[in-house]
């Protein structure tokens, strides 16, 4: 009798589950180019420092990619094109943190005084 080789699995690098998770995650990898590319050049735009415009821009874009899955959810809630989930996200971008912090500093003043006029 002779000894049975091993059965060699045949081009193990043609697996598709790694194809399928490159196209899974390419709309993070364009989102993120989108959203730090806009947010950088809208600072250096308006006149501000590179470094202000790389911290910005990072900052945007962290932004972006939390909030995309919840744009992805109302997208399929409403029956929209995926797509339609990646112009808020620029929009973010664009807007920049100053903006945001703005709005949040006016929720937080909002909730502040009806946490205070609510403890009367």
């Amino acid at each position: 009798m002779s000894k049975r080789s091993k059965e060699k699995r045949t081009m193990p690098n043609r697996d598709p589950n790694n194809w399928q998770w490159l196209v899974n995650v390419i709309p993070y990898l364009m989102l993120s180019a989108a959203t730090f590319t806009v947010g950088f050049v809208s600072v250096l735009h308006n006149g501000g420092p590179w470094t202000r415009a790389l911290m910005s821009a990072t900052m945007g874009t962290i932004l972006s990619l939390s909030l995309y899955p919840v744009f992805l959810w109302v997208a399929a809630y409403y029956e929209l094109p995926e797509v339609f989930a990646f112009a808020p996200c620029v929009f973010l971008s664009i807007m920049g943190v100053e903006w945001v912090r703005s709005k949040a500093d006016g929720l937080y003043d909002v909730f502040i005084a009806f946490i205070k006029k609510w403890l009367r």
